[in-house]
């Protein structure tokens, strides 16, 4: 019988100019190992973050995909074992609920004998996670560009010199995920669709100090920053520490940090600011990853 061990990145969107369209992978990682059962048992096991907070059993993100294409299929193994390592924070705005269902996508997939395309396995994904942008940068890594044309997704891997990044996630109680306003001001969406170009060539390069001049915006950052305590002070005390720009990734509360140098002693100003607030928050230095997923095969004894 086949084992299929899926790993898949953390992903950031709607930072700084980019909204619903760019996605950029951290190597910051959610592990799935997944294998059939000749008996009709459905076993999820979990560990790592958020480790418990699912709902065991066919309510799990991962479960909830592979279901989707097993309906597609119209075929199913009678039972299968999910183990599930995740390092990535849930509900933090860096797409571990989005990575746990490409998960279940690719592993259904690979279960099944590749019945779908790399293409189709693509576009499945986006349409089970509601989340095409994070979707296709869990797969392909790096740098993505997204976008929806009518029934025709489009998307491409843009070029990107990998640097490292220092995230934030602090624990807000009770925290909403804010949605863009239906109207914005022409002014506001101008400001910021100008700066887009000039972040996609910074990412190019690899540039830090162009990425931070031009990333200090976004649609939803007032409301995000609104919404986690504490936020304009560290940003300030991270500053002072080296941090040359500050932004959210999707609808937050993970804080992403750009410095060229320093990166563990502006990490331990951040948690400290936090730690002074009486905020927990979960510490990490990263780099870009651009890879994507990685998948691999292996024979397993009988369950």
């Amino acid at each position: 019988m086949q084992k299929v061990k899926i790993r898949l990145p953390a992903t950031l969107t709607d930072f700084g100019a980019a909204y619903q369209n760019l996605g950029l992978a951290v190597a910051l990682y959610t592990h799935v190992d997944i294998s059939p059962r000749t008996d009709e048992q459905l076993i999820v096991e979990t560990a790592g973050e958020g480790a418990g907070q699912y709902a065991i059993g066919l309510r799990h993100p991962v479960v909830l995909a592979m279901m989707r294409v097993f309906q597609e299929l119209e075929f199913a193994p009678p039972g299968i074992t999910i183990r599930v390592q995740n390092d990535i924070p849930l509900a933090s705005g860096l797409g571990a609920e989005a990575a746990f269902m490409v998960a279940g996508v690719i592993a259904a997939n690979n279960l099944m004998g590749n019945r779908f395309s790399r293409a189709e396995v693509i576009e499945l994904s986006a349409r089970v996670t509601g989340q095409p942008d994070n979707a296709i940068t869990a797969i392909l890594g790096g740098l993505t560009a997204t976008m929806q044309l009518d029934e025709t997704l489009i998307y491409r891997s843009l070029p990107l010199q990998a640097f490292k990044l220092i995230i934030a996630v602090p624990a807000v109680k009770n925290y909403g995920v804010p949605a863009l306003a239906d109207r914005i001001a022409a002014a506001d969406t101008l400001h910021t669709l100008k700066r887009l170009p000039l972040m996609i060539e910074a990412l190019r390069e690899g540039n830090v100090k162009l990425l931070a001049q031009v990333l200090l915006t976004g649609l939803l950052r007032t409301d995000i920053m609104g919404r986690i305590p504490g936020y304009t002070h560290v940003a300030e005390v991270a500053r002072l520490a080296g941090a040359l720009a500050v932004t959210t990734s999707g609808g937050g509360p993970a804080m992403i940090f750009l410095a060229e140098k320093g990166h563990d002693r502006i990490a331990e100003v951040i948690e400290t600011a936090f730690k002074n607030l009486d905020t927990p928050v979960k510490m990490v230095i990263v780099p870009l990853d651009t890879q994507g997923v990685v998948i691999s095969m292996m024979q397993t004894t009988k369950a």
